[in-house]
């Protein structure tokens, strides 16, 4: 599809160049003019027709930008204030009507060549990128399949984290955290205590041991006060401990709502999440709601004081239950002198001590009490171990569920990369061929053999003992020109394969600025020779020449005048 009239009023600015050209009729137009005459303006004026604002290289069109483009095929675009895409006398939206029968934004884009290095193709594309890019308009079947497989692995990777998560049901860290809760052994511990007791009880033993506990001399007043040392030193520990889990746990937990808060990034449009790498790269230093700065320095610092508030108290809290820990050790050690010097007390411990004391040292209401507390922990122990089997079960299942989704990512990773593999021969043989032979002819003088590396790195013979050099060692002369072959070639293909898209132009703003008048003058008759429309802006009196011709048309572009301006933000 080429382009058979063009129009454009009032695009970014008032002044900016009226175009009304009705009758390109797919013939190649040259968009002449000097400095500040709206070429570049012009040239996103056709990015606007096709993708709208986001598809500028940073001009925004005004409330009364009007751009029209229609097209050999009776086709239209009209950018006003309705923004229609027009087939066969139905109405579509722009975007909706240019994906359907003009192709992918990333692919036509690529047919689109500004002035500004940064921004040209090869120097906005990834390596993974442009392999895709190269592989869509060589065998879009194939570029189709490996898109189809990563899809279903970024789909078996979302599905994954909702079931990791707990979206929807428990995720695995709170079933594991209902069983860290469960206090399935501090039950059984103590049922066997309370078992050992009743084994004292039902033997005598307990009587001796109460006899001996109730006589008033030093040796059971010392082991009184220790056996209450020992109960204040293990609660105070208790406490202490759950205290230093607390304050170790804090800054655990600001880590995980850090990187909760970034890999639960979910996109308000489609409500997917977003990946972390891609949500650290893509979130705008402005809100996107409100527009303003997304300054966290005030939350960063509070987070850096209570953090470090509670690594102090770590610290501390450390210090504190070592010493209860030696003083209680002491207590033990004592406790366990005293007792061997009692045969009587032998069998005491701190459970038979505190039973006997609730028990006001009364056997019989020993035993009834002791019954009565195993039944109700044995009861407890009962419902905990059904529920523990419960979320074990649960546990075991998400694992297992969590397993599958790793095994069917990784059979869609493996496939995506054999898919890849098996393309790349084509690749780098039809591509490579194929610029090599663009960029000789566009540069007879410099044109070379321009490799492509499995990773989707270009790279080019070196002069002399300079050996293969990368894309980013390339003179901006040569990165200028080998974008220019890129794009020819990108077109060339993508017009051979009808399953690409339906783009048969060229865009392409000052493309021959600061090269050699005889690399001019083979681009130019290069690309007046090619079958793909070639729409070209350029200040260069001798360009006119290669388009004065019946197949195409020349607009000259008068300087723009205005006040109070600043176009060179745009120029």
């Amino acid at each position: 599809m080429k382009i058979s009239r063009f129009e454009s009023e009032r695009f970014a600015i008032d002044e900016s160049p009226t175009i009304k050209e009705q009758s390109i009729s797919g013939k190649d137009l040259l968009l002449y003019g000097g400095n500040r005459s709206g070429k570049t303006l012009t040239f996103n004026a056709l990015l606007y027709g096709l993708f709208g604002r986001s598809g500028t290289f940073g001009v925004t069109p005004g409330q009364s930008s009007t751009v029209e483009l229609y097209f050999d095929s009776a086709d239209a675009i009209i950018r006003d204030r309705s923004h229609e895409y027009q087939h066969e006398g139905n109405t579509l939206d722009v975007e909706e009507g240019v994906r359907e029968h003009l192709g992918l934004e990333e692919n036509i884009g690529l047919q689109f060549v500004p002035s500004s290095p940064s921004k040209q193709p090869l120097s906005r594309l990834s390596e993974n990128e442009l392999l895709d890019r190269i592989r869509s308009v060589l065998s879009s079947e194939k570029q189709e399949a490996i898109e189809r497989h990563r899809r279903a692995k970024s789909e078996l990777e979302h599905l994954k984290e909702i079931r990791r998560r707990g979206e929807t049901q428990p995720g695995v860290r709170e079933l594991n955290d209902r069983l860290d809760d469960l206090p399935v052994k501090d039950t059984r511990n103590r049922i066997k205590e309370i078992k050992e007791l009743l084994d004292l009880i039902e033997s005598g033993r307990i009587q001796e041991i109460s006899d001996r506990l109730q006589q008033k001399d030093d040796v059971a007043e010392e082991l009184n006060q220790l056996y209450d040392r020992r109960r204040e030193l293990n609660q105070t520990l208790k406490e202490k401990r759950r205290e230093l889990g607390d304050a170790s746990r804090y800054t655990q937990k600001i880590n995980d709502l850090i990187i909760d808060a970034i890999q639960e990034f979910t996109c308000p449009v489609c409500g997917r999440l977003v990946e972390e790498e891609i949500a650290r790269n893509r979130l705008p230093d402005r809100c996107p709601q409100c527009a303003r700065p997304r300054d966290l320095s005030d939350l960063r610092d509070r987070l850096e004081d209570r953090v470090s508030k509670a690594d102090t108290q770590i610290e501390t809290l450390k210090e504190e239950i070592g010493d209860l820990e030696e003083e209680l050790a002491e207590v033990k050690a004592d406790i366990d002198e005293l007792q061997q010097s009692e045969p009587e007390l032998s069998d005491l411990n701190g459970f038979v001590r505190t039973a006997l004391d609730q028990a006001d040292y009364d056997i019989e209401k020993l035993r009834e009490r002791t019954h009565r507390e195993l039944q109700t922990h044995e009861e407890q122990l009962d419902e905990l171990e059904e529920e523990k089997s419960i979320v074990e079960e649960q546990l075991a299942a998400r694992r297992q569920l969590l397993d599958e989704f790793e095994a069917a990512i990784q059979v869609a990773d493996e496939r995506v990369v054999e898919l890849e593999e098996r393309a790349f021969d084509e690749v780098r043989e039809k591509f490579t061929d194929r610029i090599s032979e663009v960029y000789q002819e566009i540069a007879p003088d410099l044109g070379t053999e321009v490799g492509l590396t499995q990773s989707g790195e270009l790279d080019f013979p070196g002069t002399g003992s300079e050996g293969i050099r990368s894309y980013e060692r390339l003179s901006s002369g040569e990165r200028r020109l080998v974008n220019l072959a890129f794009a020819i070639t990108m077109a060339e293909f993508a017009r051979e394969n009808e399953e690409v898209h339906d783009w048969e132009v060229l865009v392409l703003d000052e493309p021959l600025t600061n090269l050699e008048s005889d690399i001019q003058d083979a681009v130019a008759r290069y690309l007046r020779n090619t079958d793909i429309q070639c729409i070209m802006t350029s200040p260069l009196d001798r360009i006119q020449s290669h388009f004065r011709d019946d197949e195409a048309k020349i607009v000259g572009l008068d300087r723009i005048e205005t006040e109070d301006t600043t176009l060179e933000e745009y120029l």
